[in-house]
C-alpha cells in the first residue's frame, strides 16, 4: 500500500466491500423517509429522468458510477449509458449486476479527474455526494470543467449531495448517526463540517455481530449553492435550475438534498 493514500483511492479502501456493505441499509440516508436500496434507486432513476427532462434516446454518463445501481437502472429504461469508475471492486460487481439485469452499459474504469471524452453525451449525472473529492478547488473545478467537455452543445450535468451547507450551520445535519445494515452488520457515521476548509472530515464504522469494528475516514469539499453555481459558470455552463428533491422541489436551506442541473 502506498504511504498516506488518498482516502478515495484503491488502496485506502473506503471505495469496495466497505462502501458496499455501509451503503445497503434498511433504513437508507434520509432523516423522515426510510428506504430500502431497491426503492431508493427506484425514486432516484425517475427523479434523474424527470429532472432532465429526458426522452429515451439520450447518451448519458454516470461518473463516478460506484457499482452501478443507476447506470444499471437507467440502462433497463433503454438509454445509452457509460459508467467512468475508479474502484476495480464497484466495477466487477456493476459488471455482474448488468449481466444479471441483462442490460449492457458501457463500465470503464477511470478517475473522473482524467476523463478524456470531448461532446459525446446528452447528460452527465454526479449523484449521492460524489463531487469535492480532491484536496484543492483547482481540482475539483477540473472535474467540472471534464463535465462540460464531455457534453454536447445543449447538454445537461445533474449534480446530487446529500449535504446541504445552511441546514449544517443550522445545527440540523445528522452529524452521528446509525444504521442497520441489510448484511445484519451494524453501521455509525459520524460527520463534522469543517468552516476553516469547507470539508465534512467523516468516518464509516462498521461493526458486525462479533463486535468487531472496521473505520474508514473520508474528507469531501462541501460546495453552497452559490459556490457550485459560481464553479460552473467559470466553466461555461450557462443555465441552472435548483431543487430540493427527485420531485422538483423548488430549493430550499432546510432541505436535505440539494441537486442542481446545469445546461451547456
Amino acid at each position: 500500500m502506498k504511504e498516506n493514500p488518498q482516502w478515495w483511492s484503491e488502496e485506502y479502501g473506503f471505495f469496495g466491500k466497505h462502501y458496499l456493505k455501509g451503503d445497503n441499509s434498511k433504513e437508507g440516508y434520509l432523516i423522515d423517509k426510510k428506504q430500502t436500496l431497491e426503492q431508493r434507486t427506484f425514486a432516484e432513476t425517475e427523479g434523474i429522468i424527470r429532472l432532465l427532462d429526458l426522452k429515451g434516446e439520450e447518451r448519458i454518463l454516470d461518473v463516478p458510477s460506484g457499482y452501478g445501481r443507476h447506470s444499471i437502472a437507467l440502462a433497463k429504461k433503454g438509454f445509452n449509458v457509460t459508467g467512468i469508475e475508479l474502484n476495480a471492486i464497484h466495477l466487477n460487481e456493476a459488471i455482474r449486476n448488468a449481466e444479471t439485469a441483462q442490460v449492457t452499459p458501457n463500465f470503464v474504469k477511470g478517475n473522473m479527474i482524467d476523463i478524456s471524452h470531448k461532446e459525446e453525451f446528452d447528460a452527465v449525472i454526479n449523484v449521492f455526494y460524489s463531487f469535492g473529492f480532491f484536496e484543492t478547488d483547482e481540482e475539483n473545478k477540473r472535474v467540472l470543467e471534464n463535465f462540460f467537455n464531455v457534453l454536447k452543445k445543449g447538454g445537461k450535468l445533474l449534480f446530487h449531495t446529500d449535504v446541504n451547507v445552511p441546514r449544517i450551520l443550522a445545527g440540523k445535519y445528522k452529524e452521528d448517526e446509525t444504521r442497520n445494515l441489510a448484511s445484519g452488520d451494524i453501521l455509525r457515521i459520524i460527520d463534522k463540517y469543517n468552516l476553516t476548509d469547507k470539508r465534512v472530515h467523516g468516518t464509516w464504522i462498521i461493526k458486525n455481530k462479533d463486535g468487531k469494528e472496521e473505520k474508514k475516514y473520508y474528507s469531501v469539499r462541501i460546495y453552497t449553492r452559490e459556490e457550485f453555481i459560481d464553479l460552473c459558470k467559470q466553466v461555461g455552463f450557462t443555465s441552472f435550475e435548483v431543487y430540493s428533491d427527485w420531485n422538483k422541489t423548488p430549493y430550499s436551506e432546510d432541505s436535505e438534498d440539494m441537486i442542481i442541473i446545469a445546461k451547456k
